[in-house]
């Protein structure tokens, strides 16, 4: 089924990222981080006895959550994968956490014609407004679905599911709680940077944030860890994340081909367009792209 329960589908990997050894001009390595960081909007100025990962992920945290919205593209897990999807999103940040995002997403269905919905969450409200395009034969929208109780309503509604998920693995929280609890840390280069490490799933899925998205692949992978690739600008704004995700299949299908689910993120538009709210009773598309090929005709954010 696409859903895999609550998304689940996921598969089995482990690369590694070079060790603590020394790097080349321009590297620092790290050994795991021994004591906790502040949160992403959070926290004061770094104090000599922080780690490199707890300075980063601060420097991370606070250029994103400054910055108020951002826009982004997004990929998620393997092609056939009944719970992949990908598209467009955008996310409402603030010091006290990321609690708004607009999203388009949706599984890839090849050569067929592609329809995400436009989906709002707002805290855990959600608002699901579908494409009608392939049903009606026009350019509309359909009405909008009101879900109160976006998490509940998650295990049961692909489309409000994929929505949480987009926001988290967009979200500053996702990305300070990566970097702050990396071992094999390493930073490269001092304009923009590249950060890589690996994190503990049982570490992720203890979040009481994140740990929605985790706790699926800390049960099928345990004592594993998720290897990523984030690269910064030299303002510390995120341009980019990737992550691989181990997972061990147990079944014997087409996926098992797979040893790993990757995640991707890449960001744009940063401070750029309204704030993020819930859709009026004909809703503009807030998700940051330009406006579907079959609703051309609708309003986008200012830029």
């Amino acid at each position: 089924m696409r859903g895999r329960g609550v998304w689940i589908g996921l598969v089995a990997v482990a690369a590694a990222v070079a060790g603590c050894s020394a790097g080349a001009p321009g590297t620092r390595t790290s050994a795991p981080p021994t004591s906790p960081a502040a949160g992403a909007g959070g926290g004061t100025a770094a104090s000599p006895g922080t780690t490199p990962q707890q300075r980063a992920a601060r420097a991370i945290g606070r250029a994103m959550t400054s910055r108020s919205v951002a826009a982004f593209d997004i990929s998620a897990r393997n092609t056939s994968d009944p719970a992949q999807f990908y598209g467009q999103g955008r996310i409402g940040m603030s010091s006290g956490g990321s609690t708004a995002a607009a999203t388009h997403v949706g599984y890839d269905p090849g050569e067929d014609p592609w329809f995400p919905p436009d989906v709002v969450v707002i805290g855990d409200h959600a608002w699901v407004t579908p494409d009608n395009s392939p049903a009606t034969g026009t350019d509309a929208y359909g009405p909008t679905a009101y879900v109160g109780d976006a998490a509940g309503a998650a295990r049961n509604n692909l489309d409000v599911n994929n929505a949480l998920q987009t926001r988290w693995l967009a979200s500053p929280e996702h990305l300070t709680a990566l970097v702050e609890h990396a071992d094999h840390y390493r930073e490269t280069g001092d304009a923009g940077r590249v950060i890589t490490g690996q994190v503990p799933l049982a570490t992720l899925a203890s979040d009481p944030a994140g740990g929605f998205f985790y706790r699926p692949y800390a049960k099928a992978s345990p004592g594993q860890e998720l290897t990523f690739t984030l690269t910064t600008g030299p303002d510390h704004l995120p341009v980019s994340v990737q992550l691989t995700v181990p997972f061990h299949r147990t079944e014997p299908d087409y996926l098992s081909k797979f040893t790993s689910d990757p995640f991707s993120v890449k960001y744009r538009d940063w401070a750029k367009g309204a704030p993020i709210t819930t859709p009026a009773p004909s809703p503009s598309p807030q998700w940051g792209g330009f406006p579907p090929q079959n609703n051309t005709a609708t309003a986008q954010p200012s830029t």
